[in-house]
């Protein structure tokens, strides 16, 4: 039987490359494991691997956004054959960060983003979902190339695999018929910032972003085809017009991937007052925003787990979602969810969601009660397990 003996303490190189401005889900968990990893116990210390460089602290507030890449580079990228170029360019740089990072080779190397080089030590790799197996059409090809490759090389190279939620680990041991033991389930957390508010908590950001609390309907997430806002356009549009005009739609989230004819539906119904959209709203704001929402919803075709809908809970307000995925894992019937291709039974949940007060107060109670159990801490906690079993 191994026993972790109490005088050693484990050594972690977190690769913090993926906490960029502005913060996507994925960002965000990389951003709260390096809040969090260093105050666990059994950790000695941690360091934090960005792009190629080893860092003994990481600053988030000094993180700027990533430069754009120029329009000619993406269409460059767009025609080049990724076996014969891309993926062999991408090969030989991560070959170089893992030579780059031999000094390293005690430590436990944990990359929170899909990918990790190829490191003579051990290695521990964060698979969120497989959307681009299952569902490729809703990503640059590019991108599908890349994390396809990258995954692959995941799935053999490291000496531990983790997902966020169980359906995707599920997905993981079928696609590549993985021994069970190598593929753990560590649930993401929410922030303590995530709760509900009183009323004059919420005054000054409500006047910020010209809204009225507990008079909307809001719905959070990167502006992309996965999260299927086309969907919910056309299932709020089914609403009632006194009930749209008493609850507009706030729509927050970066514009993402193939998304400029829904921006162009988002920019019309937002001149007709019917939609507000907020684009990205900065970290301190956003808690706030939740918090004021009349309810929430959440109808993306696939998710590996579903942080803007643990998020939403956390700040008891009821959610209405897809019934896919890993979305009922996390939901455990304290929302409501439906089929994300039936517009009429969306426009029927959020319908529901804004007129039925009873089911508001239940729903929302549930929710939170529901969402104490994800915590930040206890996700570091549990990875932190993963790796003393690997440092022996």
């Amino acid at each position: 039987m191994d026993v972790w003996r109490t005088d050693r303490r484990v050594k972690i190189l977190l690769d913090v490359s993926c906490v960029t401005f502005p913060l996507s889900g994925i960002g965000r968990y990389g951003l709260e494991l390096a809040r969090h990893l260093p105050e666990q116990a059994g950790v000695g210390e941690v360091a934090y691997l960005r792009g190629n460089q080893v860092l003994a602290r990481f600053d988030f507030d000094a993180v700027a956004a990533p430069p754009q890449a120029s329009r000619a580079r993406q269409l460059i990228k767009r025609f080049l054959p990724y076996d014969l170029v891309l993926g062999p360019y991408r090969s030989r740089k991560a070959q170089a960060l893992a030579d780059s990072l031999q000094p390293y080779s005690d430590y436990i190397l944990h990359s929170p983003n899909f990918t990790a080089p190829p490191v003579s030590g051990k290695s521990v790799v964060t698979l969120h979902d497989l959307s681009v197996f299952h569902f490729p059409e809703f990503h640059p090809r590019d991108r599908v190339n890349y994390l396809k490759d990258q995954v692959h090389h995941s799935v053999e190279k490291a000496d531990k695999l983790v997902t966020d939620s169980e359906f995707v680990r599920s997905e993981l041991l079928q696609l590549f018929q993985l021994e069970p033991n190598k593929v753990i389930t560590v649930p993401l957390g929410v922030d303590e910032s995530f709760r509900p508010r009183r009323g004059e908590e919420l005054e000054q950001v409500m006047r910020r972003y010209g809204l009225r609390p507990g008079q909307y309907l809001l719905s959070v997430g990167t502006i992309e085809p996965r999260k299927n806002l086309a969907g919910l356009l056309q299932a709020y549009r089914q609403l009632e017009d006194s009930l749209r005009c008493r609850n507009p739609l706030v729509l927050v989230g970066a514009y993402g991937w193939n998304s400029g004819t829904l921006m162009e539906e988002v920019r019309r119904l937002q001149a007709a007052g019917e939609v507000i959209y907020l684009d990205y709203v900065p970290e301190q704001d956003l808690p706030l925003v939740y918090a004021a929402a009349k309810a929430f919803c959440y109808f993306s075709f696939y998710e590996g787990f579903g942080l803007p809908v643990l998020e939403a809970m956390s700040s008891g307000v009821p959610v209405v979602c897809a019934a896919t995925s890993a979305l009922p894992e996390l939901c455990c019937d304290t929302c409501i969810q439906v089929d994300p291709h039936d517009t009429r039974a969306m426009s029927m949940a959020l319908q529901q969601a804004l007129v039925d007060e009873d089911w508001r107060s239940s729903a929302g109670r549930q929710g939170r009660e529901h969402s104490r159990q994800y915590t930040w801490g206890r996700t570091a906690a549990s990875l932190v397990d993963i790796f003393k079993g690997l440092a022996g």
